[in-house]
């Protein structure tokens, strides 16, 4: 017999046993008291059959119900069964009592008793929804934005646009004239609206395992940016989704936890490493240990394959295939979350990532005049760059036989490679409760920046003017180090109407401190080599819904000018 069938039969049995008591116990009636222990069997049969009918139990659990008291009566000796149930004097009529108390609290523990079985099994709810639908959760966000990006007239107007040189088919350094570099845009203002729609499901598939899915908008395959500018596509063109979001969640204990796929960042970073719009691809484990209620501590580390070799990459120059240049992200933080007082909080978090094999390489010899042509290291430029990192050329350029001047391909990467030592914290107090005080401070620097080996590689940007007029020789610039420092006042988290938060920071980030292709996308238009504020607030209109205002204001750290303004306004909802 099931745990189910037994909780099943305790409560038909009750059941009867009230209906029973009820009959037994009804002076007000007009019908003469009954003695319980003289009912006949078939009205116990009849009482079964309505309950059946009611839908209270199954005829097969009404059977076997049937058949076991059956053989129960049968297994009795002759001078028990013919026992009468109570011993009284001739001619007088017993009537068992309850207190009302006592069937109320019979009542109640047969409810919640019941309800909970219906609730667990669904053989109390016909029609309701399958199991499965309770492990599913969806969730998501809508924001529409505003955007006004503000250029300093007196920029340098001849910054080379690296990304666009490296999605095509190769620059010709041989005839500049007729093949005009692009560059980026610093002299004329723009004015877009945007938005960010994203939408994802939960699973729990089991106690210990869950899955997790979510698609967003996006412009293009960027791996900062989920905005899709309106109007971009023109005449009113529809929009792309894309797979943000897939990975598996392991999590075997409280403390320990493992994604694998594409997450979220699991480590405790700012914007000045890592993007907030930034998923990486690979496997993150997390670990969480509770020393006291007032004191954690924590250990986040993964491998990401931040590009992964075409399997039928070969050069033009050989007839083998060329073995993988796979890039990796492997990263390991150990922090602490600290209360050390009823009001005042300090999380710390001391970090290391190695971008393995980010950084360009020179190729060896090789022949590029058409876009059919491969060098060895060609996979060695970035997949996706924004602004900011010191670059090379890459391509090894032997000029073809009998046209020393004929095309000559190139292509540019990282001159630096990177390693990035990351110290994060932020000091909470909340003696002012709803109001909160939040200063967070966040230092990077690259552990792995050679400025020596740079100069050697012929670095292309980052350079600083020479303060001696007798020598017009420019001067390499770069730096390794980048800090960012931010006040909030308010509640850091919008969560209802008039909830408000207002915030103030200070960012430095030098050329080669991070790789440029992976920080935050809005100051400076994204990227590196830049310094300035950010300035913002928040404020709730509704549940989950908020308008935010931001502005940011940055230059160059070094090399030629640059300096742009971006205001954002945002409407904000959240599910």
């Amino acid at each position: 017999m099931t745990a189910s069938t037994a909780t099943h039969r305790r409560f038909v049995l009750s059941a009867l046993t009230l209906a029973l008591t009820a009959l037994c116990a009804a002076p007000a009636l007009a019908a003469p008291p009954v003695d319980a222990s003289k009912i006949s069997p078939e009205v116990t049969l009849k009482l079964i059959d309505l309950l059946v009918a009611k839908g209270v139990m199954t005829r097969e659990q009404a059977d076997d119900m049937i058949a076991e008291a059956s053989a129960s009566a049968a297994a009795k000796p002759a001078s028990v069964a013919a026992q009468p149930a109570y011993q009284t004097a001739p001619g007088a009529v017993v009537v068992p009592y309850i207190p009302e108390v006592v069937r109320q609290q019979i009542k109640d523990e047969l409810r919640a008793e019941v309800t909970q079985q219906a609730k667990s099994e669904g053989w109390a709810a016909p029609g309701a929804l399958p199991e499965w639908t309770q492990r599913i959760s969806f969730y998501g966000d809508l924001r529409a934005r505003a955007e006004d990006v503000l250029n300093d007239g007196e920029n340098y107007r001849e910054f080379p646009n690296f990304a666009a040189l490296n999605s095509g088919s190769g620059y010709d350094v041989a005839d500049p004239a007729s093949n005009p570099v692009p560059y980026v845009n610093t002299t004329k203002n723009r004015g877009r609206m945007r938005l960010r729609a994203r939408l994802g499901m939960h699973a729990q598939i089991a106690d210990w395992v869950e899955a997790d899915l979510r698609l967003a908008t996006g412009s293009d395959r960027s791996p900062v940016s989920t905005n899709q500018t309106l109007g971009a596509g023109g005449n009113l063109s529809k929009y792309s989704l894309w797979l943000d979001r897939a990975y598996i969640r392991l999590k075997p204990s409280d403390w320990l936890s493992a994604d694998i796929g594409r997450t979220a960042n699991p480590f405790w970073t700012s914007e000045l490493l890592f993007d907030n719009d930034l998923n990486f691809d690979g496997v993150a484990v997390q670990t969480r240990f509770e020393h006291s209620p007032t004191f954690k501590s924590f250990v986040n580390l993964g491998a990401f394959p931040v590009f992964n070799t075409d399997f039928d990459f070969g050069s033009t120059q050989k007839q083998d295939k060329q073995s993988s240049r796979d890039k990796w992200l492997y990263g390991v933080q150990a922090g602490a979350d600290w209360a050390f007082s009823d009001d005042m909080s300090l999380k710390l978090g001391l970090g290391y990532f190695l971008f393995d094999r980010l950084n360009g390489e020179f190729s060896s010899p090789c022949l590029a005049p058409t876009s059919k042509d491969v060098c060895d290291t060609d996979l060695s430029r970035p997949q996706f760059q924004q602004f900011g990192n010191t670059a090379f050329a890459i391509r090894n350029i032997v000029p073809a036989t009998g046209a020393p001047n004929g095309p000559q391909l190139q292509y540019f990467g990282y001159a630096s490679e990177f390693g990035v030592a990351n110290l994060h914290a932020a000091l909470e107090i909340a003696s002012f409760d709803p109001v909160k005080i939040v200063f967070e401070a966040d230092v990077v620097k690259n552990l792995k920046y050679d400025a020596a080996k740079i100069r050697a590689l012929g670095p292309l940007n980052n350079y600083k003017p020479n303060l001696d007029p007798a020598d017009t020789t420019a001067i390499f610039d770069g730096g390794d180090m980048g800090y960012y420092v931010n006040l909030l006042v308010g509640q850091p988290k919008i969560a209802k109407a008039w909830d408000w938060n207002a915030s103030i920071g200070y960012k430095r980030v030098e050329s080669d401190a991070v790789p440029d292709a992976f920080t935050d996308s809005d100051f400076h238009l994204g990227g590196t080599n830049a310094r300035g504020f950010i300035v913002g607030g928040s404020l709730g209109l509704a549940r989950n819904t908020w308008l935010g205002l931001r502005w940011l204001s940055a230059n160059e750290v070094t090399g030629q000018p640059y300096s742009v303004d971006v205001v954002q306004l945002d409407l904000n909802a959240q599910f």
